[in-house]
């Protein structure tokens, strides 16, 4: 009998409930295994503790709160390899434009992410770009 590789954890960090479950239910449908949280330090414990292998966040978290789990995503030693798709109302050149999007609070550079959809995010377009980190 053929063992089955285990189901991607996907971790989402979406403050807006309908999108969340949006979201919830696209990984759900299609394979994957998500995990949800809705703020900055709910989506730090979690990605932490399950070490997930994608993360989905909302770049606008209340707040500056976006731009500090990707700050602090980017320069933790134990989360910087996992890939992150930013989901926001914004374009990327205006987010990347905001303070701290491209530079710790210690001037350390920080790289893009992966991947950066608009919302609301197209399905199919957004499950190319899961797969394809997913599967690298």
């Amino acid at each position: 009998m053929a063992s089955q590789t285990p189901a991607k954890t996907i971790l989402v960090v979406e403050d807006e409930p309908d999108m969340s479950i949006f979201l919830s239910n696209l990984l759900s449908a299609n394979g994957f295994c998500p995990i949800c949280a809705n703020s900055k330090e709910d989506g730090l414990k979690k990605a932490k503790d399950r070490c997930p292998d994608l993360i989905i966040m909302n770049a606008m978290l209340p707040g500056e709160s976006g731009i500090r789990f990707y700050q602090i995503l980017r320069t933790s030693d134990h989360l910087c390899h996992i890939p992150v798709i930013m989901l926001s109302t914004l374009d990327s050149s205006t987010f990347y434009r905001c303070p701290g999007a491209k530079r710790s609070p210690t001037g350390r550079p920080i790289p893009e992410a992966e991947a950066y959809l608009q919302k609301p995010p197209e399905a199919e377009e957004l499950l190319g770009i899961i797969n394809r980190l997913c599967m690298a």
